[in-house]
């Protein structure tokens, strides 16, 4: 049986799996197209239906993921139409913790594209800046002075002020089960299809410069898909409109709501927001950061935004039906929204949770160290299920030490099942598993490690590569080319003042060389000194005529700005002497008791 998985950048992998096998399998397959050895246990499958887009099945509410343990017949009704799945990540991990450049490269694809739909929201308008410059750095836009719009330029018809998106382009075609018809030319090769896969992927993130009009591979600018749109001119008019769509997230979601209603002011977009990100970007640039970099710290830097492999599930309580109750599961635990309030339960405060077709009970110890619960009546029993299947395997994942055998074991049957269990306990018939997790982040990382090791594969640089964040680059850069300068300027001013001594004349001392005595041709002395000379200070030769010399053009510009540095620094002395107070008569006791020079043309 064939399976389509649809990929984070747009594209599609066909694989085929034996429906009796286990679900991971057809996983595995795919990572295996797309070069990923190991770290699959960061993804996840997620079923997608007919009539389901692209945009449903990456919306940030509860996703229902299947249980890569159980066959893959379970998902499927008709086996003579391919099963499309859709391969997204379901634990999301700071980018240190990646060791494999493809299992990055899928991690940025959907931050990417959660950052642009707006489940994934910037902290402030400088941070929604800094996050537009490494999306251009890593979708391998070059900084270019000459496109960066000015403050006045704003997008036609008023579209500036209106959120711009970058949206895939149309997939209900990938999406739709083939006819019978067609089946027999799915029988393609998966070569073919991954490295169509692996190519599109290099375009749209191998760090190669793109056009300024044409985004990146698998995107498209959201009104731009249709011939009547771009006539009416609204796409982007360059890359700064088109990634400047990120829009930040100020308070929480009621702030959202009031601001709907009209009672709180949304917080204005800057005027210079495109030019703000024009100047992250510049700086990126300048510290030469590749697109790999710039995917890593944009994996880094949205590790601590709203929305960040948060999962949301919406019901109402049991004890008050008209009172919707919110929980997202999180990374760092559960978010509760409930009367116009929000309360955060970390994982370790979660006493028990349980789930009873549509109801849901969690039991939690609050602030106070009181034990508190919320009970629940979801839309359906999957949603129910899928709460409490989030709500464990995300615990499991990210505090635990290891999986226990108390949720590995977990299990339920179908009514097959539990009629023949009636007589045989151990029996394997209808058994369902009800969680998917079978190592922590901590071991799925080790387990990595060993495995790239054993197999002589250099692993992913983090760490050494990227120990320098781009701030500190950016600093340690201009601190070197302060440092450069500094040392440029003192290399000058020593040049020049080697110059000002092999211009002046020895005798006076104050005069500019200037005459050359005959015939010996000597230059050594100005021309007040040189009419008073009988014999060459040098060769003592004796001097029948003079004659006046002119410097190079270079060499005389040079020494106008020698003139001008000596007259600066004679009145920057003359303002200190003046503030010693009685500077000028102890300068003239020191020369009255100073003996004169010797003339040295006698």
């Amino acid at each position: 049986m064939w399976c389509l998985v649809n990929l984070p950048n747009g594209t599609t992998s066909g694989v085929q799996c034996d429906p009796k096998r286990i679900s991971q399998e057809c996983l595995e397959k795919v990572c295996a197209d797309l070069g990923i050895i190991c770290e699959t246990d960061y993804f996840g499958l997620i079923p997608v239906r007919d009539g389901d887009s692209v945009a449903d099945v990456d919306e940030g509410t509860a996703k229902q993921w299947i249980n890569l343990r159980n066959p893959l017949h379970l998902y499927t009704n008709d086996r003579t139409h391919p099963i499309v799945f859709s391969l997204r990540v379901k634990f999301w991990v700071p980018a240190h913790l990646i060791l494999q450049g493809s299992v990055r490269s899928l991690f940025f694809m959907q931050a990417r594209q959660e950052l642009f739909d707006g489940h994934l929201r910037p902290s402030s308008w400088a941070n929604a800046a800094y996050l537009a410059a490494l999306l251009l750095q890593a979708d391998g836009y070059k900084y270019d002075p000459a496109k960066v719009p000015s403050t006045s330029e704003m997008l036609p018809n008023g579209a500036a002020s209106v959120p711009l998106s970058l949206e895939r382009r149309p997939a209900a075609q990938g999406l739709r089960r083939p006819s019978k018809r067609k089946c027999s030319e799915l029988e393609c090769k998966r070569g073919s299809v991954s490295s169509q896969t692996s190519g599109s992927s290099s375009v749209a993130h191998g760090g190669h410069q793109l056009d300024e009009g044409a985004p990146a591979a698998g995107y498209t600018v959201a009104g731009s898909q249709s011939g009547g749109d771009g006539a009416n001119g609204n796409a982007p008019k360059n890359i700064y409109h088109r990634y400047g769509a990120l829009r930040p997230a100020f308070g929480d979601a009621d702030e959202e709501e009031e601001q709907e209603e009209g009672t709180v002011e949304p917080v204005p977009q800057p005027a210079n927001f495109y030019q703000l990100i024009a100047q992250e970007h510049e700086k990126l640039s300048r510290i030469r950061m590749t697109a790999t970099s710039a995917q890593y710290w944009l994996l880094e830097e949205i590790c601590s935004l709203a929305g960040y492999g948060e999962e949301i599930f919406e019901g109402v309580t049991i004890a008050e039906p008209v009172v919707v109750c919110k929980i997202g599961v999180s990374p760092h635990g559960l978010t509760i929204v409930k009367d116009d309030e929000k309360y955060s339960v970390p994982f370790t405060a979660v006493k028990a949770a349980k789930s009873i077709k549509r109801s849901f009970r969690l039991t939690y110890m609050n602030e106070n160290h009181e034990e508190t619960y919320v009970e629940l009546k979801l839309p359906n029993h999957r949603t129910a299920a899928s709460l409490y299947r989030a709500i464990t395997e995300k615990h499991v994942f990210y505090s635990c030490e290891t999986v226990r055998p108390i949720v590995t074991t977990q299990f339920i049957r179908d009514l097959k099942g539990t009629i023949v269990s009636m007589f045989n306990e151990d029996t394997e018939l209808g058994k369902r598993y009800v969680f998917d997790i079978q190592r922590t982040c901590r071991e799925v990382y080790d387990a990595a490690r060993r495995t790239l090791h054993a197999r002589g594969i250099e692993i992913a640089p983090s760490a050494e590569e990227h120990a320098e964040t781009p701030a500190a680059a950016l600093g340690r850069l201009e601190e070197t080319l302060r440092s450069r300068q500094d040392a440029s300027g003192q290399l000058e001013k020593l040049l020049d003042e080697r110059i000002r001594e092999a211009i002046t004349c020895p005798i006076c001392a104050d005069g500019e060389i200037d005459t050359t005595f005959l015939p010996c041709g000597h230059m050594t002395a100005c021309r007040a000194c040189a009419v008073q000379c009988d014999r060459c200070p040098l060769c003592r030769a004796n001097i029948e005529s003079t004659s006046k010399i002119f410097l190079p053009p270079l060499l005389q510009s040079r020494k106008g700005t020698i003139a001008s540095r000596r007259s600066s620094e004679t009145a920057a002395a003359g303002v200190v002497g003046g503030a010693g107070g009685g500077g000028t008569e102890l300068a003239g006791a020191v020369a009255s008791k100073t003996p004169a020079a010797a003339p040295l043309v006698q």
